[in-house]
């Protein structure tokens, strides 16, 4: 169950790095936490994964109610 919460979870966080919607500053800053996440994910860190992307998508979630 967790791996595919994870697998979604990161997938909806690319999607926000995709979207370019956000400052230059914000994207690079989730970027960073992608490849985090995408990483724990690799090694079989599945609730890190969640931790890490849900954590990022927060940070997306205030930097667009700041605009």
């Amino acid at each position: 169950m967790s791996e595919d919460l994870a697998n979604d979870i990161i997938r909806k966080l690319e999607d926000v790095v995709a979207s370019k919607a956000l400052p230059d500053h914000t994207v690079e800053l989730l970027r960073v936490s992608l490849s985090q996440a995408q990483t724990a994910k690799a090694t079989g860190h599945d609730q890190e994964a969640i931790t890490i992307a849900n954590q990022a998508l927060q940070t997306a979630e205030n930097a667009t109610g700041d605009r």
